[in-house]
């Protein structure tokens, strides 16, 4: 456990937020969900989430990747300005996750 936090911390001094927001920004989606190896990670751990019925690591992980996914779509690359229109969406959509996540991990228990 404390190689697997040494090597997180590594990869974050490496690379600054700017460079997190470009390689995300890179990320092809379709790419992802058309490689075998996707599958191969994320089926078992989805079926052993369910099996375990623990629905707040799949709401996370879930919120997670869409919180990457509206990123890519509203975050103007580096150098250029952001809009107000995607200024509005991005945070409007964080604020419709937060409290999503807010109501399904804490309130509905």
């Amino acid at each position: 456990m404390k190689e697997l936090l040494h090597h997180i911390y590594d990869f974050l001094v490496t690379h600054d937020f700017p460079t997190l927001l470009e390689s995300s920004r890179k990320l092809e989606w379709s790419q992802v969900a058309r490689s075998y190896y996707t599958w191969l990670v994320a089926l078992p751990i989805l079926i052993f989430l369910i099996w375990t019925k623990k629905f707040k690591i799949i709401t996370a992980i879930a919120s997670f990747m869409l919180f990457l996914l509206l990123v890519q779509k509203t975050i103007a690359p580096a150098g250029d300005t952001l809009s107000l229109s995607d200024l509005f969406t991005f945070l409007g959509g964080a604020m419709a996750l937060i409290g999503i996540n807010i109501y399904l991990l804490f309130v509905r228990q």
